[in-house]
């Protein structure tokens, strides 16, 4: 069931039919894993990065969406798709084959006694035969997969953590990446085992943070009180 997003904490995430506020997987690493140096420093030092990731972010999106459209079984809309792009998601077609789609756009809700978190995974699948990773690894066919699509310059590691949060909720015992490149697209594998540990130390962090940053601040305004001048 599709939730509106409300937020919370600076976090987006959705409300339970309780009430309780369940964060997104993507705000959650976001909030809880660092931004990598290299990547903050770019972003300081580029004057035309706001652009930049707007455009690399309107692009994956319509890619994103002709390629949950081809899933469907419906014609993509290419108005927002260069040459290469209409090229990549044939090639996505090529690739994924005749796979057993079993959902599109799956929104998740994990509410158990230990993690509240929601989010949504680009799809899920059961593959007719091997699926063979750019890195060497062969997923088995018949054995459930989440696949994500991305159009970044790598495959960084909090998607192994995203993913298996993903895996998690759909109880998928792989995950690939779908990494559409400027050399065609490559199958990549995902590290549930890591991923998860990772994603688990990010919630913790997520979930805690707030209250620490509030202590804080608490502290720094009874700090500036008590050194103003009488």
């Amino acid at each position: 069931m599709k939730r509106p997003h409300v937020y919370q904490n600076n976090m987006r995430g959705v409300l339970t039919d309780d009430g309780r506020f369940a964060p997104g997987v993507t705000s959650i690493l976001k909030r809880g894993l660092p931004t990598p140096e290299p990547l903050a420093r770019w972003k300081y030092t580029n004057p035309d990065a706001a652009e930049i990731t707007e455009r690399a972010a309107t692009r994956g999106m319509a890619l994103h969406a002709a390629v949950e459209s081809w899933l469907h079984g419906e014609a993509a809309d290419a108005t927002h798709l260069t040459a290469a792009d209409i090229q990549a998601v044939d090639e996505f077609a090529t690739v994924f084959g005749d796979h057993e789609v079993l959902g599109v756009e799956e929104h998740i809700l994990v509410d158990d006694e230990e993690l509240l978190y929601s989010g949504s995974a680009d799809h899920w699948f059961i593959p007719a035969t091997d699926l063979h990773c750019v890195t060497g690894e062969i997923i088995p066919a018949g054995a459930p997969v989440v696949g994500d699509l991305k159009t970044s310059k790598a495959v960084y590691e909090s998607y192994h953590a995203q993913l298996a949060a993903y895996a998690h909720a759909l109880g998928c015992e792989h995950a690939v990446v779908w990494h559409f490149t400027s050399n065609g697209v490559k199958l990549q594998w995902i590290d549930l085992a890591a991923g998860w540990r990772v994603f688990v130390a990010a919630y913790t962090l997520a979930r805690e943070l707030p209250a620490l940053e509030a202590r804080a601040q608490r502290t720094k305004s009874t700090a500036s009180t008590a050194h103003a001048p009488r």
